[in-house]
């Protein structure tokens, strides 16, 4: 959903459940819409109502954790500092959009807001006022992500999961692999965060110790609401997860288990009594209860902003809640590294398809060991073939990689693969071979693709083969969609709906082509783009074009705001084009003619506003003279037919051909592709289209023939 402008006002909305309350606000499109910042209460109620028997385990889960509490409270007594506990943390990204696949660096942001909160060493901690500044603590929990999965594997502690459900995490199937979801790694030692769409305004969930479900001992968090870059204001300081990872360690409201009342507590002696949930970012003191609510306490509702702290009292009740209920983390294996391990983060170059036989190799070695990294062997084959070899060295710290540069390669024109793994880290046995070796596999083209060049994103494909994406920040990206099209069934967009970042770049190129028996070439491309707004912002689409294989570019066209538009007023909900909102853009590509391995790549800046689609990318040359000398034929029967078409076609050069049927509306109803004949045979079932008149077209050889069919 699209949030952009601020919050404005908070509504208190008293629920009758025992845990959580639901606030009504402005949402940051501007619309009036319910924000629940906490469904924790109400997912417990349903889980009891669903399975009464977890009430009584609830109840022998908090009796346990109350006896622990006592003990805690004793063994801090005069201590200093307590032993730090340390949490296994695995991401479950879960997600049906592009945008919902949130980036590593999000979970990383992520982590690192969990352990400065809990830790007391978030950059905000002194804006407690003085009459808090005694009560205040580290609670000396800390969380790492896993390094190894449940069968003793290694792991990026970041699992990630494609599904067609809806706000899959409303229910349950954000918890079974079958139903759409992933399955829990074992609650006895990680805390399962999954991160999802939830709908409904609902920000974040869980279930207190002994209140959950079979396999959904977790917690839940809106991929909106996840980390802290592109998350939505005024919940984009990471703080929902905060709030919901203090549920999960027992720690209720501080207002307590119900609303609107000064007589219920929240069991922790060092947080004041408070009549109901404060949003926004009240100005201190705020009193409900005849004293000043501590509404800066990461259990209120306020803004990520406005938060800051944990109390000593909440510090030993999670810490209980840890010994008492969650003992198996305590011994957990699942963050412990090997003091030497390295490996292949990934390999750069070569990737996709490349125009030079002769290249540089490329990789990101990594350190995922605990020892600094000094020197490593790196090994590497092409096709399998003979292993080479490369010492490297340097000075990398736990978790931080360095870009490589291996020996020129020269192959052959074709397929090949490249396989790079390390060895003897710091002159040692690696501690962990699984995370030491990668492959990928590359296309090395003779010239390019002949011309002409079609692409109308029909296939389930993407990208397409030879089609390469550059993704900086990980985030929302060039993507097929069926929701809008030109012609067909698909077209490519980016989703700048989800898409909360500004002056972020997004290319996706083209496979080489080959213009070099061209005497000039044009580009035309159909697209369809609204802006959400009059304010000024714009997303801007640029395409460019380069014959040194991507060492240059040349920009050819760039257009943002009005000019890009293809509609005459903003669009304040998602820009989904119908037939009349798309544009035709011709862009001249003849200072390319006679060139090969010639490419074209488009790019997109964001800037906060809404969808751009493309479809129908034609380059089309006309032939130089001496292959004009030549020219194609084409034939098709029976004509009419009723239904199974044959269509003869011959080219005046080796060449890459599309043939097309149309509609008498100009509509594509079937089309073929095919690449570096002369011709051949090819056979259309036409069966399903209704009776009539229709036209076959063929593109290929610099020629387009066409011809009429009548379909009985």
């Amino acid at each position: 959903m699209k949030k952009l402008l601020p919050i404005v006002f908070f509504i208190a909305v008293q629920t009758s459940s025992l845990w959580s309350q639901q606030i009504e606000m402005k949402p940051l499109n501007a619309d009036l819409e319910n924000v629940i910042r906490c469904f924790t209460n109400e997912k417990t109620a349903a889980a009891i109502e669903e399975n009464p028997t977890l009430s009584l385990r609830r109840a022998r889960t908090e009796a346990r954790i109350n006896r622990s509490i006592t003990q805690e409270e004793i063994a801090l007594k005069g201590r200093n500092r307590a032993p730090v506990y340390t949490i296994p943390v695995v991401v479950h990204i879960v997600y049906r959009t592009a945008a919902q696949n949130l980036s590593n660096q999000r979970v990383y942001e992520q982590l690192q807001v969990l352990n400065e909160d809990y830790r007391r060493t978030n950059s905000d901690a002194n804006n407690i006022p003085s009459d808090f500044v005694g009560v205040v603590a580290d609670t000396e929990i800390e969380f790492c992500l896993a390094t190894k999965d449940p069968n003793n594997n290694s792991t990026t502690g970041i699992t990630r999961t494609q599904t067609s459900v809806t706000n899959v995490g409303s229910g349950n199937a954000y918890y079974s692999t079958l139903a759409g979801g992933i399955d829990i790694w074992d609650p006895n030692k990680y805390l399962n965060i999954w991160v999802c769409e939830l709908g409904g305004g609902i920000l974040g969930y869980t279930y207190p110790p002994g209140g959950a479900p079979n396999g959904a001992d977790g917690v839940v968090i809106g991929s909106d609401y996840f980390g802290v870059t592109g998350a939505s204001a005024p919940y984009n300081g990471g703080r929902t997860t905060t709030h919901e990872v203090g549920h999960w360690l027992n720690l209720e409201h501080v207002w307590g288990p119900g609303n609107g009342s000064c007589s219920q507590d929240d069991g922790v002696s060092d947080t004041p009594l408070q009549e109901e949930s404060n949003g926004g970012c009240p100005s201190h003191p705020s009193a409900s209860c005849g004293t000043a609510d501590m509404f800066m306490n990461y259990m209120d509702y306020v803004n990520d902003n406005c938060m800051n702290s944990f109390t000593i009292g909440q510090k030993t009740r999670m810490r209980a809640a840890i010994t008492a209920a969650r003992p198996g983390l305590l011994t957990s294996q699942a963050c412990v590294i090997a003091s030497d391990d390295a490996g292949i983060l990934a390999i750069n170059y070569p990737s996709g398809t490349i125009c030079s036989p002769t290249f540089v190799p490329e990789i990101s070695l990594q350190n995922y060991g605990a020892s600094p990294l000094i020197s490593v062997v790196l090994n590497y084959q092409i096709d399998g073939g003979m292993t080479m070899t490369q010492n490297w060295t340097g000075n990398l710290n736990t978790a931080e990689s360095a870009l490589v540069q291996l020996p020129q390669q020269t192959t052959s024109v074709g397929a090949h693969t490249i396989t790079v793994w390390t060895t003897l880290p710091n002159g040692t046995v690696d501690g962990d071979g699984a995370n030491d070796q990668r492959t990928t596999s590359f296309t090395i083209l003779a010239g390019g693709l002949a011309l002409p060049f079609f692409e109308g994103f029909e296939g389930a494909i993407f990208p397409l083969a030879g089609w390469s994406l550059t993704n900086s920040d990980n985030d929302v990206t060039w993507a097929r969609t069926t929701t809008a099209s030109k012609t067909g069934q698909a077209s490519m967009f980016m989703d700048n709906w989800d898409y909360s970042a500004s002056g972020e770049k997004d290319w996706i190129t083209l496979p080489p082509l080959d213009m070099s028996n061209s005497a000039t070439v044009t580009m035309s491309f159909e697209m369809a783009y609204a802006l959400f707004s009059a304010s000024g912002y714009s997303d801007t689409l640029r395409v460019w074009a380069s014959d040194d294989c991507g060492q240059t570019w040349t920009e050819l066209y760039e257009k943002a705001g009005n000019a890009l538009s293809t509609v005459s007023a903003v669009r304040t909900v998602e820009f989904v084009p119908v037939a009349g909102e798309w544009r035709q853009e011709t862009i001249d590509l003849s200072a390319y003619a006679g060139a090969s391995g010639v490419q074209v790549r488009f790019e997109h800046v964001s800037n906060y506003e809404n969808n751009i689609y493309l479809d129908d990318i034609n380059i089309t040359p006309t032939l130089s003279v001496v292959a004009l000398e030549k020219k194609g034929a084409l034939n098709v029967y029976p004509n009419p037919t009723t239904g199974q078409l044959n269509v003869d076609v011959q080219l005046a050069i080796q060449d890459a051909l599309v043939i097309r049927v149309y509609n008498t509306l100009g509509q594509v109803v079937s089309q073929v592709q095919d690449t570096a004949v002369l011709g051949g045979n090819y056979k259309l079932d036409l069966s399903t289209l209704a009776k009539g008149i229709y036209h076959v077209q063929v593109v290929g050889g610099g020629e387009t023939m066409t011809k009429k069919l009548v379909l009985r």
